[in-house]
């Protein structure tokens, strides 16, 4: 019959498993196994929503273990339509989510429901136009909250101090309010203090590299920055350059009004008094 699975085709057994997998992973997220895989700010604001008093989680644990049942038993039709409405289900969740913050486990279950309809899917091109349209949503939902993860996973890089510091200073190079900032703040010798440099202009990323050849060769950063003038030329590769990029945008996305700019995350451990400012 045309709603069974033959014997051996990939259906019979690429939905169970796809489904497994997806139980699998639901269950680990709902009892908190995974909460280290989650790095963008969005887990955070999603891992508490609830549905008449149940985590998503065991939603999504209880979808896939149904999307298994059904299709171990063969019956595609029911296997297709079902897996369609969880992906439907994902596109509220996904449009919900690109206009707030992407969740990436959550991305990855939907990825998980998309591969199990994949699964239980007939051929492409005798699809209905209802799934072709859920398959497209799910799609252009998917997208902007995959754009997202990546811009959140652009980690800012400090010429100095720690990567996660909670007072940072985005400062230009060719600025000199920001060459006193630096050299002001570098006097306070605070460990939550971090120096991130930004180059708007060529000159900008020379006058980085210079200042960071002036630190290897023993000098604090204010003074690095202050005689990077008077420094030889220092080479620039690709390294430096994306990684003054991803200050850019990590220093954009404050929306500023100008450098130097200083953002501060939190409130730091050991802030002797705020007069230091």
């Amino acid at each position: 019959m045309a709603d069974t699975v033959r014997k051996g085709a990939p259906g019979r057994f690429g939905v169970p498993l796809a489904a497994l997998a997806g139980a699998v992973w639901c269950v680990c997220q709902g009892m908190g196994y995974g909460e280290e895989l989650c790095v963008t700010k969005g887990c955070a604001l999603h891992e508490g929503t609830a549905v008449f008093g149940l985590s998503l989680w065991w939603w999504g644990a209880g979808a896939f273990a149904g999307l298994g049942a059904l299709g171990l038993t063969g019956k595609t039709a029911w296997t297709r339509a079902a897996a369609l409405l969880c992906l439907a289900a994902d596109v509220v969740f996904f449009a919900f989510m690109a206009l707030s913050a992407p969740c990436l486990t959550c991305l990855a279950a939907g990825g998980l429901f998309f591969l199990v309809l994949l699964a239980a899917a007939r051929p492409w091109r005798t699809s209905g136009r209802l799934a072709r349209a859920v398959v497209l949503a799910w799609f252009l939902t998917l997208t902007p909250n995959l754009f997202a993860v990546a811009q959140e996973l652009m980690i800012p890089w400090p010429a100095a101090g720690p990567e996660t510091a909670a007072v940072r200073l985005f400062f230009s190079p060719t600025c000199p309010a920001c060459r006193d900032a630096v050299a002001v703040l570098s006097r306070l010798d605070k460990p939550f203090l971090g120096f991130f440099p930004i180059a708007g202009t060529e000159e900008d990323v020379q006058l980085v590299a210079r200042t960071l050849e002036g630190m290897r060769g023993g000098m604090t950063l204010a003074d690095a920055l202050a005689r990077s003038r008077d420094l030889p030329p220092a080479e620039v590769g690709l390294a430096l350059r994306w990684r003054l990029f991803t200050n850019k945008v990590a220093y954009l996305r404050g929306r500023p009004d100008g450098v130097p700019h200083l953002q501060i995350n939190g409130w730091p451990r050991k802030w002797d008094a705020i007069e230091v400012f």
